[in-house]
Formats: structure tokens, sequence, C-alpha cells
């Protein structure tokens, strides 16, 4: 800033608007963003590997609790013979989404894990958790949205297999 009046704008926009971030903030944001080129690449490589690994089954993962998995790398052609790899080239989102075969199942899912938080948010370098009902109450009642961070790949797929082993288990002794 090189002049006073300059100063007051923005002095006056932060204080009555808080539309500038404070010295905490621009430091955390630049800490984030010194690491970002780390984070993101495995975040994506291993959200690939847990959405792709579920859309599959099998490996323990209890037949008919996760009736659909919902990301970028899954999808398939669309009716032009478009291919979803021809526009994410660097890498697939690390945010995906899965339905559970029922309500219950969603709701539990998230309380029944280790290593993934249940908590509505993006971009952190833990795995997130959530039934998107919490949320969103248009939402479909058996979504799950996850999250995934930067822990290793496997413990995540491990807990994730427990959690539904769990909710699957639980869903059988109520019948």
């Amino acid at each position: 800033v090189k002049t006073l009046p300059e100063w007051n704008v923005l002095w006056n926009d932060r204080t009555y608007t808080g539309s500038m971030p404070g010295s905490m903030e621009s430091w955390l944001l630049l800490r984030s963003l010194r690491t970002l080129h780390l984070r993101v690449p495995r975040q994506s490589e291993s959200a690939t590997i847990i959405a792709q690994w579920l859309a599959k089954g099998g490996d323990g993962i209890p037949e008919g609790v996760v009736a659909k998995v919902w990301h970028s790398s899954t999808q398939e052609k669309d009716e032009r013979g478009w291919l979803p790899n021809e526009q994410m080239e660097g890498g697939w989102n690390a945010t995906f989404s899965i339905l559970l075969s029922t309500q219950e199942q969603a709701q539990f899912l998230p309380h029944s894990l280790e290593y993934f938080i249940p908590a509505t948010s993006l971009g952190c370098v833990d795995s997130l958790i959530e039934h998107r009902l919490m949320s969103d109450p248009e939402s479909h009642p058996c979504l799950v949205r996850i999250s995934v961070g930067v822990e290793d790949v496997e413990d995540l797929k491990d807990d994730l297999r427990r959690g539904l082993q769990t909710v699957s288990k639980k869903a059988q002794a109520e019948l």
C-alpha cells in the first residue's frame, strides 16, 4: 500500500466486511501451499485406488453393502464415446461418494471407522467421511461422501473393510 487513503480502504474492508484474511490465516495458507504439490497427487492416487477397489467388490467387502460408487475413475464412456481420463490427465479427484444398501449402514459407517473422521469438509490431510443426509436433508439417505487424506492407502482400505463388515453384521443381526 502506497498511500494512507489506500491503507484506510483496505483497513475498513478488513475490519467491517472480513473480506481479507488475517496474518495467521495468511500464514496457514502459505504453509499449506508449500506442500500442496506433495499432498494432492497422493490423495488423488489413494482415492482412485480405494474407489476402484470398492466398485470392484470382493476382497473382504461384504456383498451387497456397497450399491454404487461415484468417482471419475469409475465412469464408462458416454454416448459420444468420451472417456473421463481424456479430461483428467493429471489424476482423479480425492473425493467420491458411495451409495450403501440401507440408511442405517450409511448412518453407522462413519462412526465404525478408525482412520476416517466423521466430518463435513474437503482437502484435509486427514481422511474424512460423512453421511450426507446429516448435512443435506435433500440427499439420498444411503449416500456417504469420502474425502481421502494422505494416510497409507492399505490402512484406509483395511479400515473401510472392517467398517463395512461391521455395518453389514449389524444389519444382519437386526433381521
